[in-house]
């Protein structure tokens, strides 16, 4: 009691502290179901979700949770292994999606003290991410067409 009376305040309610975010999994989905009208078909989760809670949520309102059942595997079940690779692999290009932001946008740098200035400085790198991937396919189409149309052409005076 004592301890906790001399912590020093936060100024605002979020906090950095490190937690296991496998809780957040039933809001996240209530969110998701206000935002779209209905739950979704499957979830793509890393293996810290893959709880018993989670699960059973999960079952009662007919969300498939990807990856392997808990506990030991029953003799008479076979898992679908095909939709278990593609599952997989869309998880990891998730993953992938994340990995790249960290590397070109350094969003696991942030070292803003306020909250608002953190999600700020998140939001930035997301944002200039979305505008990488647009310019590059929009190089790549307009490369395609105009070159097609001979735009580019370039004659050489001799």
């Amino acid at each position: 009691m004592y301890a906790a009376a001399n912590q020093p305040q936060r100024k605002s309610g979020r906090q950095f502290d490190a937690y296991n975010e496998a809780g957040t999994l039933r809001q996240t989905i209530e969110k998701y179901r206000k935002r779209t009208g209905h739950y979704p078909v499957r979830l793509l989760a890393d293996i810290i979700y893959r709880n018993r809670d989670n699960f059973n949520f999960c079952k009662e309102h007919g969300i498939r949770l990807s990856g392997p059942a808990l506990g030991r595997p029953k003799k008479d079940e076979q898992p679908d292994l095909k939709q278990n690779f593609i599952d997989e692999c869309e998880r990891v290009e998730v993953e992938r999606r994340f990995s790249l932001a960290k590397r070109k946008c350094n969003p696991g740098m942030v070292t803003a003290k306020l909250t608002d200035t953190a999600f700020h400085c998140i939001s930035m790198a997301i944002a200039v991410l979305n505008l990488r991937k647009l310019m590059l396919s929009l190089t790549a189409f307009l490369k395609q067409h105009f070159l097609y149309f001979g735009f580019f052409e370039f004659t050489y005076i001799r």
